[in-house]
């Protein structure tokens, strides 16, 4: 691996020195050690940064596709099959998640096999403490919004009780 300078202020620096200095280490080595500390403390707000970052590029890739499609359509999103709606929907589906706290959404099922169906079987993650979860209403709110049937597998209560389920979800499960 090609190493890089990292450029710090100068107090940071001397306390890298000292640092380095008592413990009998490299200053490499000790900001590494520290950088990794540091992740291992924000280790949730990173992956929920992570999450939307990786969504909010995902929705704009398959914007043009969209159009396409509902131009295809006349304007009737709910004359498409369900694959083709998720693809012009994405984006309102994945605000709707958002706001239920129902993140990294990937299909799962017979959708995500590429077989034909009315049912959109989704796997989500979630935070354990969140008071923005209702499972009932996300639902019902991605029903209305695509005219479907919405499954949602909740990724985190499966990996409490059913890590086999949840292992046998996430091989088949393909991004939204």
């Amino acid at each position: 691996m090609r190493e890089r300078s990292v450029k710090i202020d100068p107090s940071t620096g001397r306390l890298i020195a000292d640092l380095a200095h008592f413990l009998g280490r490299t200053k490499k080595s000790v900001l590494h050690d520290a950088v990794l500390a540091f992740t291992e403390v924000h280790e949730n707000t990173i992956t929920r940064g992570a999450a939307e970052s990786t969504e909010r590029a995902a929705g704009t890739s398959g914007s043009l596709e969209g159009a396409r499609l509902l131009a295809a359509a006349a304007g009737d999103v709910m004359t498409l099959p369900l694959r083709d709606r998720v693809t012009v929907l994405r984006r309102r589906l994945l605000e709707v998640l958002r706001r239920h706290d129902a993140r990294n959404p990937r299909m799962v099922g017979d959708l995500a096999k590429g077989i034909d169906t009315d049912i959109l079987e989704l796997l989500v993650e979630r935070d354990l403490f969140s008071d923005r979860w209702n499972l009932l209403e996300c639902i019902h709110e991605a029903q209305l919004l695509l005219g479907a049937t919405v499954h949602l597998h909740d990724s985190t209560a499966l990996g409490l009780i059913a890590s086999d389920r949840l292992e046998r979800l996430e091989r088949e499960a393909v991004p939204l």
